[in-house]
């Protein structure tokens, strides 16, 4: 049985502009795609790793910024929130 979480995050990051195509989700920007293929996933592992990956692409905000980087950086944002909010514990 796959973790609950997965369809969390699937449906967050569907309603954030990520699209689902033969069983792979892409960015927004088309910048990074990813599949599940475990059942336990670590979502705080990725989220860490993600956050990492983010905060690395946040310098570039000047106007002279590459495009490339602007796309990969709001990707990781939408991910990494999505993240946030599946780890977020119930109250």
């Amino acid at each position: 049985m796959q973790d609950p979480r997965w369809t969390d995050l699937k449906q967050r990051l569907l309603d954030s502009g990520w699209q689902w195509r033969e069983d792979t989700l892409y960015a927004p920007h088309e910048t990074m795609w990813f599949q599940t293929s475990s059942e336990n996933p670590n979502f705080a592992q990725f989220r860490d790793r993600m956050s990492l990956a983010r905060d690395a692409t946040s310098g570039n905000t000047d106007v002279d910024i590459d495009i490339d980087q602007a796309a990969l950086h709001e990707d990781l944002v939408s991910l990494v929130c999505a993240l946030d909010d599946v780890l977020e514990p119930s109250n």
